[in-house]
Protein backbone atom coordinates (compact mmCIF):
# COMPACT_ATOMS: atom_id res chain seq x y z
CA UNK A 1 0.00 0.00 0.00
CA UNK A 2 1.52 3.49 -0.86
CA UNK A 3 2.63 5.78 1.67
CA UNK A 4 -0.06 8.90 2.06
CA UNK A 5 1.66 11.97 2.87
CA UNK A 6 -0.08 14.42 5.12
CA UNK A 7 -1.35 17.59 3.48
CA UNK A 8 0.53 20.07 5.39
CA UNK A 9 2.85 19.53 8.42
CA UNK A 10 4.37 21.74 11.44
CA UNK A 11 7.41 20.93 10.80
CA UNK A 12 10.49 18.28 8.96
CA UNK A 13 10.26 16.49 12.46
CA UNK A 14 7.04 15.59 11.33
CA UNK A 15 8.40 12.94 8.84
CA UNK A 16 10.61 11.80 11.70
CA UNK A 17 7.27 11.39 13.98
CA UNK A 18 5.46 9.39 11.01
CA UNK A 19 7.69 6.47 11.32
CA UNK A 20 7.31 5.78 7.55
CA UNK A 21 10.42 4.23 6.22
CA UNK A 22 12.78 5.97 3.92
CA UNK A 23 11.91 4.13 0.81
CA UNK A 24 8.17 4.87 1.12
CA UNK A 25 8.30 8.35 1.68
CA UNK A 26 10.74 9.14 -1.29
CA UNK A 27 8.59 7.02 -3.54
CA UNK A 28 5.22 9.08 -1.79
CA UNK A 29 7.23 11.93 -2.98
CA UNK A 30 7.71 10.73 -6.44
CA UNK A 31 11.49 9.56 -6.34
CA UNK A 32 13.04 6.46 -6.59
CA UNK A 33 15.06 5.16 -3.74
CA UNK A 34 17.99 3.05 -3.45
CA UNK A 35 20.29 1.84 -0.69
CA UNK A 36 23.66 1.30 -2.09
CA UNK A 37 27.50 2.11 -1.38
CA UNK A 38 27.48 5.93 -2.59
CA UNK A 39 31.13 6.38 -3.85
CA UNK A 40 32.08 9.69 -2.08
CA UNK A 41 35.89 10.56 -2.39
CA UNK A 42 38.23 11.66 0.15
CA UNK A 43 39.68 15.10 0.39
CA UNK A 44 43.37 14.99 0.11
CA UNK A 45 44.04 18.29 2.05
CA UNK A 46 46.06 18.38 4.76
CA UNK A 47 44.20 18.98 8.29
CA UNK A 48 46.53 19.73 10.77
CA UNK A 49 43.21 20.88 12.95
CA UNK A 50 42.13 16.87 12.68
CA UNK A 51 43.81 15.68 15.67
CA UNK A 52 42.56 18.80 18.20
CA UNK A 53 39.15 18.24 16.86
CA UNK A 54 39.51 14.31 17.56
CA UNK A 55 41.07 14.79 21.23
CA UNK A 56 37.88 17.52 21.71
CA UNK A 57 35.07 14.26 20.53
CA UNK A 58 36.86 12.09 22.85
CA UNK A 59 37.09 14.17 25.89
CA UNK A 60 33.42 15.27 24.80
CA UNK A 61 32.41 11.16 24.73
CA UNK A 62 34.74 9.69 28.28
CA UNK A 63 33.11 12.96 30.30
CA UNK A 64 30.02 14.46 28.88
CA UNK A 65 26.87 12.56 29.79
CA UNK A 66 24.86 12.82 26.60
CA UNK A 67 20.90 12.83 28.17
CA UNK A 68 19.44 15.31 25.93
CA UNK A 69 19.70 15.79 22.59
CA UNK A 70 20.89 19.62 22.65
CA UNK A 71 24.10 18.16 24.27
CA UNK A 72 24.75 15.74 21.54
CA UNK A 73 24.17 18.49 18.68
CA UNK A 74 26.48 21.00 20.85
CA UNK A 75 29.52 18.82 21.71
CA UNK A 76 29.32 16.06 19.09
CA UNK A 77 27.77 17.22 16.01
CA UNK A 78 28.32 21.04 15.54
CA UNK A 79 31.72 20.91 16.26
CA UNK A 80 32.41 18.87 13.28
CA UNK A 81 30.43 21.26 11.11
CA UNK A 82 32.02 23.68 12.59
CA UNK A 83 35.47 22.78 11.58
CA UNK A 84 34.36 21.72 8.20
CA UNK A 85 32.46 24.82 7.57
CA UNK A 86 35.75 26.81 8.52
CA UNK A 87 38.21 24.77 6.10
CA UNK A 88 35.88 24.76 3.28
CA UNK A 89 35.07 28.60 4.00
CA UNK A 90 30.97 28.05 3.54
CA UNK A 91 28.26 29.43 5.58
CA UNK A 92 26.44 27.56 8.03
CA UNK A 93 22.99 27.94 9.22
CA UNK A 94 21.48 26.44 11.92
CA UNK A 95 17.71 25.93 12.90
CA UNK A 96 17.22 27.80 8.91
CA UNK A 97 13.48 28.03 8.04
CA UNK A 98 12.25 27.31 4.59
CA UNK A 99 9.02 26.23 3.19
CA UNK A 100 8.87 24.95 -0.35
CA UNK A 101 5.28 23.74 -0.12
CA UNK A 102 2.58 23.18 2.24
CA UNK A 103 4.45 19.28 2.67
CA UNK A 104 7.99 21.14 2.81
CA UNK A 105 8.43 23.23 5.38
CA UNK A 106 10.24 23.74 9.17
CA UNK A 107 13.39 24.20 10.15
CA UNK A 108 17.04 22.73 8.98
CA UNK A 109 18.97 21.52 11.57
CA UNK A 110 21.78 22.47 9.91
CA UNK A 111 22.46 23.66 6.16
CA UNK A 112 26.86 24.16 5.04
CA UNK A 113 26.74 26.29 1.49
CA UNK A 114 29.69 26.72 -0.48
CA UNK A 115 29.94 25.90 -4.26
CA UNK A 116 27.38 23.02 -3.15
CA UNK A 117 25.52 22.37 0.01
CA UNK A 118 25.25 20.29 2.63
CA UNK A 119 22.10 19.26 4.78
CA UNK A 120 22.77 17.80 8.02
CA UNK A 121 19.68 16.42 10.39
CA UNK A 122 20.37 15.17 13.98
CA UNK A 123 18.45 12.19 14.22
CA UNK A 124 16.32 12.31 17.12
CA UNK A 125 16.45 9.29 19.82
CA UNK A 126 19.23 8.20 18.14
CA UNK A 127 16.92 6.35 15.42
CA UNK A 128 19.04 6.63 12.31
CA UNK A 129 16.05 5.39 10.29
CA UNK A 130 13.50 7.62 11.02
CA UNK A 131 16.00 10.48 10.84
CA UNK A 132 17.47 9.11 7.31
CA UNK A 133 13.10 9.73 6.79
CA UNK A 134 13.36 13.28 8.29
CA UNK A 135 16.55 13.98 5.90
CA UNK A 136 14.58 12.56 2.69
CA UNK A 137 11.76 14.87 3.52
CA UNK A 138 14.27 18.01 3.77
CA UNK A 139 16.12 17.11 0.65
CA UNK A 140 13.20 16.91 -1.35
CA UNK A 141 12.37 20.25 0.24
CA UNK A 142 15.96 21.26 -0.82
CA UNK A 143 15.44 20.30 -4.48
CA UNK A 144 12.63 22.58 -4.71
CA UNK A 145 14.45 25.95 -3.53
CA UNK A 146 17.78 25.31 -5.27
CA UNK A 147 18.25 27.16 -8.77
CA UNK A 148 21.45 26.06 -9.52
CA UNK A 149 21.93 23.42 -11.62
CA UNK A 150 23.57 21.88 -9.12
CA UNK A 151 22.23 17.90 -10.04
CA UNK A 152 23.33 16.09 -6.96
CA UNK A 153 22.36 17.41 -3.25
CA UNK A 154 24.32 15.83 -0.24
CA UNK A 155 22.88 15.49 3.32
CA UNK A 156 23.65 13.28 6.03
CA UNK A 157 22.10 12.20 9.50
CA UNK A 158 23.65 11.72 12.88
CA UNK A 159 23.39 11.67 16.38
CA UNK A 160 27.12 12.53 17.03
CA UNK A 161 28.69 9.04 17.34
CA UNK A 162 27.42 7.53 14.20
CA UNK A 163 26.92 9.35 10.68
CA UNK A 164 25.17 7.92 7.46
CA UNK A 165 25.48 9.59 3.81
CA UNK A 166 22.36 10.49 1.61
CA UNK A 167 22.27 11.78 -1.88
CA UNK A 168 19.30 13.35 -3.92
CA UNK A 169 20.15 12.80 -7.67
CA UNK A 170 17.99 15.31 -9.23
CA UNK A 171 18.43 14.28 -12.83
CA UNK A 172 16.82 10.59 -12.27
CA UNK A 173 15.12 11.33 -9.55
CA UNK A 174 16.73 9.44 -7.19
CA UNK A 175 17.61 9.24 -3.47
CA UNK A 176 20.05 6.80 -2.32
CA UNK A 177 20.91 5.67 1.13
CA UNK A 178 24.47 5.31 1.83
CA UNK A 179 25.00 1.84 3.33
CA UNK A 180 28.63 2.79 5.02
CA UNK A 181 27.87 3.77 8.80
CA UNK A 182 30.57 6.19 9.85
CA UNK A 183 31.97 6.17 13.27
CA UNK A 184 33.04 8.91 15.72
CA UNK A 185 35.92 8.69 16.79
CA UNK A 186 37.12 5.77 14.99
CA UNK A 187 36.26 6.71 10.91
CA UNK A 188 36.49 10.74 12.01
CA UNK A 189 39.24 11.31 9.49
CA UNK A 190 37.56 9.38 6.33
CA UNK A 191 34.28 11.19 7.79
CA UNK A 192 35.48 14.42 7.51
CA UNK A 193 37.67 13.87 4.41
CA UNK A 194 34.38 13.01 2.75
CA UNK A 195 32.42 16.10 4.07
CA UNK A 196 34.99 18.33 2.85
CA UNK A 197 34.87 16.63 -0.42
CA UNK A 198 30.99 17.18 -0.61
CA UNK A 199 31.47 21.17 -0.18
CA UNK A 200 34.78 21.67 -2.46
CA UNK A 201 34.74 23.55 -5.24
CA UNK A 202 37.30 20.86 -6.54
CA UNK A 203 34.37 18.55 -6.63
CA UNK A 204 33.63 16.05 -9.59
Amino acid sequence: MSLILPTTVRGFHDYFKLTADPRSLAEAFGFTFEADILLLKESKEPLIWLSELENRLIYALKNLIFDTETARREFLIAPVLFEISRHVNSVIRSEFVIRATPQLKGTLDYLLTSSYSLLVVEAKQSDLTRGFSQLVSELVALDYVVESEINLLYGAVSYGEVWRFGCLDRKNKLIIQDLNLFTVPHDIESLIRRLIHVLSEKRD
